[in-house]
Order: C-alpha cells, then structure tokens, then sequence
C-alpha cells in the first residue's frame, strides 16, 4: 500500500475509518495536533494504542515496527521502522498521562470480545488477514498490504470503540459524588473508609 490517506469500512453503514499511513514525522505530528484538540473538548480523552513488534524479547531489545493510534473514526498507521527520522511528539504523545490509553496484548480474545461487544461484523477479522500465518509477522517490517493496513486500522478502531463503549456505560451507571474519588460512601453524614487487605 502506499503511505497515504485510505478509507476502510466499518461495521456501520456509511461510516468508514480514516486511515493515514505514513513513515514521515511531519505527517505523524499533524496528526497528532489534530487529535489532539479533538480531544480537548473531551470529558475522557480516549486514544487507542496498538504497537506491533518484531523479534526480540518483551522489555528487553524488542523494536516497534508499526504504532497505530486511534480516536473516533481516525487511524493513524506509523511505520515506526521505517521512518525517515523520530517523531518527538509521537514519543511525548505516547508518554503523556493526561490520556486514557486503551492498549492491547493479548491479541487471540480481542477478536471475540470485539465480535460480542461491538458487532459480528469483526468475527473472521484476524482470520480473513492472515493468509498465510507463516509470513504474517515478517511482513509487518516492510511496506504494508492492504490485508495488513485493513486488519491494523480494524484492530486499532475496536479497541477504540470498546473502551469508548465502557467510558459510556461507566457514565450512566456511576452516580458523580466526588470527581476525585468513586469510592466514597456515606452514612449518616459520615464518611466512612473501605479497609483494603
């Protein structure tokens, strides 16, 4: 696929994700203040975060080859390994703690959890990307395919969509006491501290 803009379907009609593609660091840092005073509005800044690693091990010499981002119906695919220079604002982006980051790592349930809570749709995903398993991960250091890109921009959006999907159901089922604690009880005028053992 070429770095570039590309559109790829959702499970709603009409309503496809946005999908920027890139190695350059100009074009990830648009990107990132364009999100970013989206998300200024936003009562819970939700960004969905996806790294796609090669060799190595966990914690020790592991190298990201692809980040995808996510926020609404916006995908950002980062060919981390191959690009042209660093981004420091991607790096400062990443680390920032004002940000609920949706991350994930165990890709095997995401699928089946993606399929039950958002729709059916997502069901064959992984499965209909990977054409050949053998070479699935190798390809992810070189230019992407279009079953790549589909799958990354799918994967990305759904963990997106899901924890936007508990953000919602937290905000209809907790009553707001106290934005600084969903903890507190209250009896009698007094307060009254959960023992934790």
């Amino acid at each position: 696929m070429e770095f570039d803009m590309h559109q790829v379907e959702t499970h709603v009609m009409e309503k496809d994700l946005s999908v920027v593609y890139t190695i350059d660091p100009c074009v990830v840092e648009d990107y990132i203040n364009t999100e970013e005073h989206l998300l200024a509005r936003d009562k819970y800044k939700v960004v969905s975060i996806d790294l796609q690693y090669v060799g190595g091990h966990p914690g020790i010499d592991q190298k990201v080859d692809v980040a995808r981002l996510c926020v609404r119906y916006h995908v950002l695919i980062y060919h981390y390994c191959l690009a042209t220079k660093p981004c420091d604002h991607f790096a400062s982006f990443l680390n920032s703690p004002n940000d609920n980051v949706w991350g994930s790592t165990k890709k095997d349930s995401l699928v089946e959890l993606t399929s039950a809570i958002i729709d059916p749709y997502y069901k064959n995903m992984k499965k209909d990307a990977k054409k050949n398993p053998a070479s699935w991960h190798k390809a992810w250091m070189w230019r992407l395919d279009e079953a790549h890109l589909k799958f990354a921009a799918k994967n990305v959006y759904t963990c997106y969509e899901m924890h936007m999907r508990i953000v919602n159901m937290r905000e209809c089922l907790l009553p707001i006491i106290d934005e600084g604690s969903s903890h507190q009880q209250r009896s009698g005028g007094k307060r009254h501290k959960k023992m934790i053992k």
